[in-house]
């Protein structure tokens, strides 16, 4: 097992990769934090192609989180070289993968 730790800083409204998969999957955690000054909604998925939802893998539409608070979401469980991917409706809201690739 490889340890993983990746991210990105979301911009409104644009769908971004958080990390990738090794070549035999892994299993994650992602950390959500809003330092908006504004209520984010946020999507959160896995596929197979980069920052491209799939509705049958999507784990998380349209949730709020509020200014300066966070959540978590796992496990995450992928496959071989899929992507984890995040969306949010504001700027300034980070999305962070941790875990371990097999």
């Amino acid at each position: 097992m490889t340890v993983k730790i990746s991210g990105v800083d979301l911009s409104a409204n644009t769908t971004a990769n958080i990390g990738q998969a090794g070549s035999s999957g892994g299993s994650y955690t992602v950390h959500i934090l809003n330092r908006s000054s504004s209520s984010a909604f946020v999507q959160l998925g896995v596929g197979d192609s980069s920052a491209t939802f799939s509705a049958a893998t999507k784990l998380l539409e349209n949730t709020m989180i509020a200014p300066d608070e966070s959540l978590s979401f796992s496990p995450i469980v992928c496959g071989a070289s899929d992507y984890i991917i995040g969306r949010s409706t504001v700027a300034s809201v980070n999305m962070t993968l941790m875990g371990y690739d097999e």
